[in-house]
């Protein structure tokens, strides 16, 4: 099990590394990034973490988390949604 989560991690980070931003990229290779790469482009393509500011993050995620429900993907677990969170708000904008 540990094995494939790594291995899953890992081709996590190689297609956010395809398709995000060159400053979202910057920040590899921190596990927040590969779990934005798994979770945010089940629908749609990766967020660059300046986007947002920092304080508008856990609204945002909030809201993508209801969204992923609606629409069946299944709520973000809770070991996975606060680093995903921490990594958002360490490199969203400035105020």
């Amino acid at each position: 099990m540990k094995k494939s989560m790594i291995d899953w991690r890992a081709a996590c980070a190689f297609a956010f590394m395809a398709v995000c931003s060159q400053e979202a990229c910057a920040a590899l290779p921190d596990p927040g990034a590969a779990l934005v790469a798994g979770y945010c482009t089940q629908c749609h393509g990766a967020p660059s973490p300046s986007s947002h500011s920092a304080r508008e993050w856990a609204g945002v995620v909030d809201r993508m988390q209801n969204w992923r429900v609606t629409k069946g993907f299944g709520a973000i677990p809770d070991r996975d949604l606060m680093p995903l969170l921490d990594y958002l708000k360490r490199h969203g904008r400035a105020q």
